[in-house]
């Protein structure tokens, strides 16, 4: 699990570097010389920045988050300021992160006072041509942001390789889903706030794994989407009044440990295809509470998978076929012609029977 005064420790680190060595040298440098040269703090602020070279520093930042990104080295932290920060502002969408870059803004809002706001194309090694507002690389960090994507079938975070860190954002308002995980990418995603994007607050698809913890997933149409063959760890998250609380599909392999996924609308938690979730066992319990749901609250759609729910609490169970169909998963279609070809939707059941928990 992440440990955010590690983060802090290492911004701070990164910027106090960068000052030891330039009063090591006993040399003045300006603000370009500086980021050229050390692991470097760089400033962004909407309102009263400037894009230009001789600027990026706490009294005289950048305008736009696309400027500073274009400066920033492995190790740079980008400090931005309160504001809204948009096509409007200069801002060019997508946002690219490069390898071990930091985007960091207000943890203790969680970002409630910086937007970012947009989305542009991105091109997805394995999902062809997507819209997101935000691509993160391997060993990137973004914390203390909202990121709204309001393009149609647009994206927060983009995430597909590596493992960068996705920590104290709220991700509001997007039209498809909050963050996207794909490849073989193993973020870890905690402390966030997921609430009325569209589809989904968080998708993982492919071969991703990584760490999902201690985030709320609110009034969405999918808290979590775990799919094809990926094998998260979803711990400590609370999943509440969404149409359905985490939909588990194809042959993903979650491990759940310690959630809450209580007053979703229709079901708790839903179990399509060949997907095999991981509970717990007696020895290890999974201490899940998954009550209190519309209309089931685990809803098993494996035929082959009996589900031992020992040490967690569930509610009622439904089981049932995957005919009459009725979509319950929407995934990222690529664009048309595209060489990775489009999945057909995952699938639920209207008539699923009713029989009692397992505990």
């Amino acid at each position: 699990m992440i440990s955010l005064n590690s983060v802090y420790s290492q911004t701070r680190l990164s910027f106090v570097t960068g000052a030891i060595l330039v009063s090591a040298t006993g040399m003045l440098f300006s603000g370009s010389e500086v980021h050229a040269q050390t692991a470097q703090t760089i400033y962004v602020n909407a309102a009263t920045g400037n894009d230009a070279a001789s600027a990026g520093i706490e009294s005289a930042p950048y305008r736009t988050i696309s400027y500073a990104l274009q400066q920033a080295n492995t190790g740079t932290t980008i400090r931005v300021a309160s504001g809204t920060y948009s096509v409007e502002t200069g801002e060019r969408f997508p946002l690219q992160l490069k390898p071990g870059v930091n985007l960091q803004g207000n943890d203790t809002s969680k970002g409630q006072d910086i937007l970012i706001r947009g989305g542009g194309g991105y091109l997805s090694p394995t999902f062809a041509r997507q819209n997101t507002t935000i691509v993160a690389q391997k060993g990137s960090i973004i914390q203390g942001l909202t990121i709204t994507n309001p393009n149609t079938r647009g994206t927060g975070i983009w995430i597909e390789t590596g493992n960068p860190t996705i920590a104290n954002n709220t991700f509001t308002n997007n039209l498809r889903e909050g963050v996207f995980v794909s490849g073989n990418a193993t973020p870890r995603i905690t402390n966030n706030v997921f609430s009325r994007n569209s589809a989904s607050g968080l998708s993982i698809a492919r071969d991703a794994q990584g760490e999902v913890s201690n985030n709320l997933f609110d009034s969405t149409g999918f808290g979590i989407q775990i799919s094809d063959n990926s094998t998260p760890m979803l711990a400590n998250n609370q999943v509440t009044r969404n149409q359905d609380g985490i939909v588990i599909s194809h042959s993903s392999r979650p491990i759940l440990r310690n959630n809450r996924v209580e007053e979703n609308v229709r079901y708790g938690i839903v179990i399509v295809s060949e997907a095999r979730p991981d509970f717990g066992s007696i020895s290890n319990p999974g201490s899940n509470s998954v009550k209190s749901n519309g209309q089931f609250d685990l809803y098993n759609l494996n035929s082959n998978l009996s589900i031992a729910l020992d040490g967690n609490q569930i509610g009622t169970i439904g089981t049932g076929t995957p005919e009459p169909m009725q979509v319950v998963a929407e995934e990222p279609q690529p664009e048309v012609n595209a060489a990775t070809p489009a999945k057909k939707p995952v699938a639920a059941a209207q008539a699923p029977q009713r029989k009692p928990a397992r505990r």
